[in-house]
């Protein structure tokens, strides 16, 4: 489990982050870190990490609170992270990089022989197990850092930008390990691929300016509180729904129709207000936005 509470990250009189708290668990599934570049996503994770001290607030990983040097130690070595510039040995082998990940992670010859098997199964290495991994393309590379990542079965997985230099096939296959890893471990997935979020998380955290400006499962995000009616045509009705306090945007539709946006919490109020004006209402729904029109709302400048 991840508990933030307050926590700041300032360079000189920036404040990268600025005092956020949330808390994630494994029952919240896979959770989505998104903001646009500069908005303190990457800080955010290096200090989740161990990589980069706070300057202010706490981080408690699995109970253990970061702001402890020992406690730092042990928190590490139940977090698995693949920076988005993923840190490999060129001249190394596959099988020789895997085995030093393995090493370092302080895993005994036996754990680590079956879980190099795992991980070279789970992301299909085997076919480049001996391969240097400078000759190696990028998409390749990014399944052997993630099987680094995974080496050593961390309790909390931390992934920047994991399907990046991917093919359309290779997505398919890590989005789908990803959805298997976020129903058994801690998981934030960070990513500008919003369509991803979509298919693969539950829950969405974004961040705009260094503060967090949503925190919401993936439906409740999308599924906005406003409703929309579509309203037949009569004389004087546009004037009419335009005057009315409940309605947050009107728009034509074909057929002199028109698609009015009704504010949160105000649907009794629009047909009370619309009751005795001669107004049909044709069509009545939830509003469903996309991903996409969200985020651009959240995090405009």
């Amino acid at each position: 489990m991840i508990e933030v509470r307050e926590l700041s990250r300032r360079f000189g009189e920036f404040a990268a982050v600025d005092n956020i708290s949330f808390s994630i668990q494994k029952s919240d599934g896979v959770t989505a870190l998104l903001g646009p570049n500069g908005a303190g996503k990457t800080t955010t994770m290096r200090m989740l990490t161990g990589f980069l001290r706070a300057s202010s607030g706490s981080i408690k990983i699995n109970a253990l609170d970061l702001g402890s040097e020992e406690n730092l130690v042990l928190a590490k070595a139940s977090i698995g992270y693949l920076p988005e510039s993923t840190p490999l040995y060129p001249e190394m082998l596959v099988s020789e990089y895997l085995a030093f990940m393995g090493r370092v992670r302080g895993l005994s010859e036996d754990i680590l022989e079956k879980r190099a098997n795992e991980v070279i199964e789970e992301l299909e290495l085997g076919s480049h197990l001996y391969s240097p991994i400078g000759i190696l393309s990028k998409g390749f590379r990014q399944r052997v850092g993630l099987a680094a990542t995974l080496i050593h079965d961390p309790d909390i997985i931390i992934l920047d930008e994991p399907t990046s230099g991917l093919d359309p096939n290779q997505i398919t296959h890590i989005r789908k390990l990803i959805k298997g890893l976020g129903q058994r471990k801690t998981l934030i997935l960070s990513t500008h691929i919003l369509q991803e979020v979509e298919d693969v998380c539950d829950r969405v955290i974004i961040i705009n300016r260094g503060k967090i400006v949503a925190d919401e499962s993936r439906e409740t995000l999308m599924h906005s509180a406003s409703t929309y009616a579509v309203i037949s045509p009569s004389s004087g009705a546009r004037e009419k729904i335009e005057r009315l306090p409940a309605v947050k945007g009107l728009r034509a539709l074909e057929g002199n129709l028109f698609h009015c946006e009704i504010a949160e919490n105000s649907t009794a109020q629009f047909f009370r207000d619309l009751a005795g004006t001669g107004i049909d209402v044709l069509e009545f729904r939830p509003l469903k936005r996309s991903l996409q029109e969200i985020f651009q709302e959240l995090t405009h400048a």
